[in-house]
Order: structure tokens, then C-alpha cells, then sequence
């Protein structure tokens, strides 16, 4: 930050001398002060922080003390007086001390507002909002950046304005307000652009494809990083910021190898740019990491260094993070007790921040940490108010471990309704947490074939120019052979002779470019095939439940939502089977869960035998299934529900001989023509459901068929 002084040449050299012995004397002191306080360094970095503010403030109390502002009034009036705190605030700034920085620039700030100095408290307004970010203080920050974006529409500064709009989307992502977060940084990064402020604008894109990652736009948030990331190797701007979201990114679709790769680079970067701040930034994000591949060790070390550097800074944001990541890694070295107080603290920088995402977390981690000590009552007010912040926040990960806890907190108070309400949400969340990372997994693909596509081009392009080249300069040795040949005929012999080299050294050159480029294509050809294939695996991925192999309870509904409008339409039969293994609850606590998952991938294979290829049968939860038959009356799905039962038990029996029996199905039909319009995919299974209902009153291993006579749908 650049701030204009105003003054003139009388007390210009005057006021550099004044500047010059301040910052001698505040020197010495300062490194006095290091000099007492080196003999601890835990975390060499955090020690570097804290020795940066140590020297920050030594230079505020030399240069921004009484004596000194009365000599640099003495000299050069108030404008000497504001560029004197001005220049303390961009030292403590430039060092790492946001804290004194912001409250010099404050100083500086009434001055220049007393002045009507429009310039200067534009600069000072966009500086202070960047250090209120810094510490926390998004009210304040907000309030900054708007003051300087109405100053910078006032004297048409652009860069004025993008900065402020960038600040003000930060604060609201971070408040989770994404919609809102999304159009600033949108609004930033056009007005850079206008400016011509390319680093402005780059950084504004990365700071958008961060958004983008929380919206769940998976594949905008990957493009827009990995385009920061081009210009970033060019001018070494914020490196390690880019590198980080990438780690953070392929963090989220489980790939591991790529996250820790970025992570490292990002690691690299910050520490090649000396400032604790962005080092302490991307360790506390690879903690993360670490704490979702349970190494928890080096997560704890990694958000320990995190912490005590942002401690030095007061950076409170990265505090309640580190907080939190700190906690997550010593619950998982089951030392509940010191994670119960980095959880606590957490919860309370992330309340009085207001950023929800913090909030959620660390209550989710706290009801580990009383389950773990055995108090359920502790631990439902947590869990109860942490599902309501996850629920709010849509973080999915954390929301389907939060439903996990409450079921089984609902299951140790034996509350069965509310512990099957529970895990109902939890299946839920599970298959979306599925679909949710396949299609990110698909984006990743599909950003890099572009990527790989459009790199191609421009490499046939490359080649096709050559080639064209070539042909005209063949063409023109042609010409100068006929030209040549018309000036002599004994000179055109010899120059004939040379020329016929030349354009068969030419033609060899052309064919070894020609198979370069054949070679290209059918590797292009390949990568295109792989890909696709690639595709193909992870839609059948998102489809098919991994244990039965039939389709999965997402796939299920759509395809029966679909058949059913198509058969509504059409005006064509409908019949529905709901398929229930009977005391399937007794055979997992007598034999276990790997056992009945046996049976039930047996049963389904026996359901599915007995289905014609056009039949979708699909895993409708637990061990439910549903079966949707097209072209078939009542009668017809009756007998062929009795051969499916009867085939069923037949083939539990003789691969399971130990059940004597016990592994049967029962089995509800409910048929489209049975039902008062208007029919959906819900009521239809509501009455496949009660007609099971009756299958399984009269006595189980039956087949009942919705009656409209005996039953009514509500």
C-alpha cells in the first residue's frame, strides 16, 4: 500500500533524518527485545512472529510515540504527522503485525479524513479493512471495505473497488453466505480486469474458486484454481494460497496423492516467501488432511506449529481452525481430556466470529469426546445442536457422523423409533456423500481432459503451421529452380542439383512430421478411449448398490418414477413388489453382519433370477427390496411374487443349511390399477408397504397383494 504525503520540500529531508534516528533507536530496542526472548523457540516460525511483533512494537513506540509525532508536526505539520503513522502501519504490516498495523492506520486515517485528504483515506480504509479480516473483526471489515469502495467510485478507482468487493465476498463465505460471496468476487474480478490489475484479478478467481468448492460446484471450483494456478508460476503471487485450495479440493474427492502433493508445493511456497502467516495457513490445512487419513501424530504436530504461530499473529480466524484440528487429532490419540479444551476454545472463537462451519465441527467433536467419557447427557445437548449447524452448513461428511452418534445415543436410552429415524437420515446422507464424491471424481476427469484436449490442439496447431511452412517453402525453392533454369542452362544444372537435395532433405523432414502427428492422434485416440471408460465405471458406481449389485435406492426411485409416468401416460399396467427378508435382525445378531450380508447378496441374486431382463429391481434399504414390473396384471405379479418367494427360500436353503429354513422373504404387491388417481411413486409403495404389512401379520415367508377393499391409502 502506497499512501500520497503531502507537504513540501522544506521538511522533507528533515523529517527522513527524524525518520532515520527513530528507527535506529527503535531497532536496538527491538532486537533487545528478540535477543531476551530467543532462548525458547518451540516452533521456530511461531518464535519468528512473535519476534516480529516484538520489533513492530518497539518501532510504534520510537516512531508513533508522543515525542516523535510532536517533532514531525514540528516539521512538516499534520500531513508529515499521518505519513509518519502511516509508515509505522505498513512496517508492522510488511512484518507480520496486523494488530498494530490496523491501529496506526487508524491514527493515520483521522488525520487524513481531518485533512480531506480523499487519497490517502482511500488507501487507509482498503489497508485497515484487510487487517480487520486478518484479526477477525468481519463487522469492522465490512464496514472498511464499503467506506472504500464508495471512495474509489468517487475518484474512479477501479483496483479500489475490486479490492473492497473481494474483502467483503471473504466475509461473507466465511458467514456462509455463498450466494452473496459469489457475486463479489465475480464483481472483483471484472473490475481488476478492467484496470488491467491481472494479479488482482487472478487472485479474485482463486478466492472464487474457493466459493465455488463450498457451493459444491465441483468442477467450476477445480478450472478456476487450476487457471489461477497458470498465472501464479508466471508472477509467484500468493503461490502457496493457490496451491492449498488445490490440496483442499482433491482433499474432498479422496485422492490422496494429489492433496498431498499440492499441500507440500503449497508448504514450499510459503516458506519461500518467509512470512509465518501464509506458512501457518497451509500447515493448518494439511492437518486436516492428515486427521482424514488418520494420522493423527502428524496432525496434532501440524496444527500445534499452526496454532502457535496464529497465537504470535492473533489471528483469531486460523485460531478457532486450528483449534478444531488440533482437537480432532488428539481425540484420535484418545487424549480426550487436552482435546476437550482445544475443542471448547473452537467452539468459542467460532461463536463470537459467527462463522457456523467452525461452531458445527467442533460441538460434532465434543459429542465424541463426552461418549467417550460415557455422558450421554452432555453429549445429546451437543449432538442436537451440532446437527442443526451441519444441517445449516450442508457440510455432508460431518453431518452423516453427527447422525451415526445420535442413532446410537437414541439406541444406549433404547428409544427405537428415534433411533431408526436417525439411521434412515444417516443412509441418506451416506448415498448422497456417494453420488456427491462421484460426480466430483467426474469433474476432476473431465477438467482434465479439456485441459488434456486443449493442449493437444494447440500442439496440432503447432505442427500444422510447421507443415504449412514447409509447403511454402518448398513452393518457393521451386520457384527459384524454374527461375534459375530460365537464367542458364549450365548454371541450372548445378543449381538444379542442390535444390533436388534440399527438397528431399525437406521431404524427409515433412514425413517424420507427419508420423509425429499420426503418432499424437492415436495417443490421443487412447486417452479418450481410457477416459471413457473411466466414465462409464463411475456411473455404474453412483447406480448399483455395492453389496447387492442390483440398482441403488437413488437409482431405484428415479427409475420408478419414470416407469410409472410412462405407464400413467400410456395408460399400460403397473405392479410393484416390496420384498422383506424375514427376522433378518435375528440372523445378523446370531451369525453377524458379514453373514447376512451374504444372504442378503444371495437373495437378491435369487430375486433377480426369476425377473425378465426388463424388470428394475433395486435395494430400497436395509434389507428391502422393490421390484417393478411392467405389462402385468394383478394375478400375473401374485404367481410370479409366490415363484419369487418360493425360489428365494429354496436357494437361501441350500447355501445356508445352518438356518434350518428360517431365511424366507415375505413379500407386498401393490398394482397401479388398485389405486384411486392421482398415483405417485409414493403412494405406490406406501401400498406395496401395507400389503407386506399383512404378509408379515398372517405369519411371514407370504405374499400379500394390496386390496382396496381391506385397505385404504391416506
Amino acid at each position: 500500500m502506497q499512501l500520497r504525503s503531502a507537504g513540501n520540500h522544506r521538511y522533507r529531508h528533515p523529517l527522513r533524518l527524524l525518520l532515520a534516528g527513530a528507527c535506529a533507536s527503535a531497532a536496538v530496542a527491538a532486537v533487545a527485545a528478540v535477543a531476551a526472548g530467543a532462548q525458547d523457540r518451540a516452533w521456530p516460525r511461531a518464535q519468528l512472529a512473535a519476534d516480529s511483533r516484538h520489533i513492530a512494537a518497539a518501532v510504534e513506540q520510537g516512531l508513533a510515540g508522543d515525542a516523535a509525532l510532536e517533532i514531525a508536526s514540528a516539521i512538516g505539520g499534520l500531513p508529515a504527522r499521518q505519513a509518519l503513522l502511516a509508515a509505522v502501519g505498513n512496517f508492522a504490516e510488511a512484518i507480520d503485525a496486523p494488530a498494530i498495523a490496523d491501529r496506526e492506520w487508524t491514527r493515520a486515517l483521522a488525520i487524513a479524513n481531518r485533512r480531506g485528504d480523499a487519497h490517502a483515506s482511500l488507501s487507509l480504509n482498503r489497508a485497515i479493512a484487510r487487517s480487520a479480516l486478518a484479526l477477525g473483526d468481519y463487522d469492522r471489515a465490512r464496514a472498511y471495505a464499503d467506506r472504500a469502495a464508495a471512495l474509489g467510485r468517487i475518484v474512479g478507482n477501479r483496483s479500489a473497488q475490486a479490492d473492497a468487493e473481494n474483502i467483503l465476498g471473504i466475509v461473507d463465505r466465511r458467514r456462509a453466505h455463498l450466494d452473496s460471496a459469489i457475486e463479489r468476487q465475480q464483481k472483483a474480478r471484472a473490475l481488476f480486469a478492467e484496470d488491467g490489475n491481472e494479479a488482482g484479478a487472478m487472485r479474485a478467481l482463486s478466492d472464487l474458486g474457493t466459493i465455488w468448492r463450498d457451493h459444491g460446484d465441483f468442477a467450476k471450483a477445480l478450472e478456476a484454481q487450476l487457471e489461477a494456478l497458470g498465472d501464479q508460476d508466471t508472477d509467484g503471487d500468493r503461490l502457496e494460497h493457490v496451491y492449498r485450495n488445490l490440496g483442499l479440493l482433491y482433499r474432498d474427492i479422496e485422492d490422496e496423492a494429489a492433496s498431498r502433493d499440492y499441500f507440500r508445493r503449497a508448504l514450499a511456497a510459503a516458506d519461500a516467501r518467509g512470512t509465518p502467516s501464509s506458512y501457518s495457513t497451509s500447515i493448518g490445512s494439511y492437518a486436516s488432511l492428515l486427521n482424514e487419513l488418520g494420522e493423527y501424530a502428524g496432525a496434532r504436530d501440524a496444527a500445534g506449529e499452526a496454532l502457535a504461530i496464529d497465537d504470535a499473529l492473533d489471528d483469531r480466524p486460523h485460531q478457532g481452525l486450528d483449534h478444531l484440528e488440533l482437537g480432532r487429532a488428539l481425540l484420535g490419540l484418545r487424549d480426550n481430556a487436552a482435546a476437550v479444551v482445544h475443542l471448547e476454545k473452537a467452539l468459542q472463537l467460532g461463536r463470537e466470529l459467527r462463522q457456523r462451519e467452525i461452531v458445527a465441527r467442533a460441538l460434532l467433536h465434543l459429542t465424541q469426546a463426552a461418549l467417550a467419557e460415557h455422558d450421554t447427557l452432555r453429549a445429546r445437548g451437543l449432538i442436537d445442536e451440532a446437527i442443526a449447524g451441519l444441517e445449516a452448513t450442508q457440510l455432508r461428511q460431518q453431518l452423516a457422523q453427527a447422525y451415526a452418534l445420535r442413532e446410537q445415543l437414541a439406541r444406549s436410552e433404547g428409544n427405537a423409533d428415534e433411533a431408526l429415524r436417525f439411521a434412515h437420515k444417516y443412509e441418506q446422507v451416506r448415498e448422497d456423500l456417494i453420488g456427491l464424491r462421484t460426480s466430483r471424481q467426474l469433474a476432476a476427469l473431465e477438467v482434465r481432459h479439456e485441459r488434456a484436449e486443449s493442449e493437444q490442439r494447440l500442439a496440432l496447431l503447432a505442427k500444422d503451421n510447421e507443415l504449412q511452412a514447409a509447403r511454402i517453402e518448398r513452393q518457393a525453392l521451386t520457384r527459384d529452380i524454374v527461375l534459375t533454369v530460365l537464367g542458364g542452362l549450365a548454371l541450372a544444372f548445378g543449381a538444379l542439383v542442390w535444390r533436388h537435395r534440399a527438397v528431399r532433405r525437406l521431404n524427409q523432414q515433412l514425413a517424420q512430421r507427419n508420423e509425429e502427428f499420426a503418432r499424437q492422434r492415436i495417443e490421443l485416440d487412447a486417452a479418450n478411449t481410457t477416459l471413457r471408460e473411466q466414465a462409464v465405471d463411475l456411473l455404474r458406481a453412483a447406480t448399483t448398490d455395492s453389496l447387492t449389485q442390483v440398482a441403488n435406492r437413488g437409482h431405484l426411485l428415479h427409475g420408478l418414477a419414470k416407469r410409472l409416468a410412462e405407464a400413467i401416460a400410456d395408460g399400460r399396467r403397473l405392479t410393484l413388489l416390496l420384498i422383506d427378508f424375514d427376522h433378518f435382525k435375528k440372523i445378523n445378531d446370531l451369525r453377524g453382519h458379514l453373514f447376512g450380508d451374504h444372504i442378503l447378496a444371495l437373495g437378491a441374486n435369487a430375486i433377480r433370477e426369476r425377473l425378465s431382463a426388463d424388470d428394475l429391481l433395486g435395494r430400497f434399504g436395509g434389507e428391502e427390496f422393490v421390484a417393478v414390473l411392467s405389462d402385468r396384471d394383478g394375478n400375473e405379479a401374485v404367481v410370479l411374487a409366490e415363484a419369487i418367494r418360493e425360489h428365494v427360500a429354496a436357494a437361501m436353503a441350500q447355501s445356508a443349511p445352518e438356518l434350518s429354513g428360517g431365511a424366507t422373504i415375505s413379500i407386498g404387491v401393490a398394482c397401479l390399477a388398485d389405486l384411486p388417481a392421482p398415483v405417485d411413486s409414493a403412494l405406490l409403495l406406501e401400498a406395496a408397504d401395507r400389503a407386506l404389512y399383512l404378509a408379515k401379520h398372517d405369519g411371514r415367508n407370504r405374499v400379500r397383494r394390496f386390496q382396496p377393499r381391506r385397505e385404504t391409502i391416506d
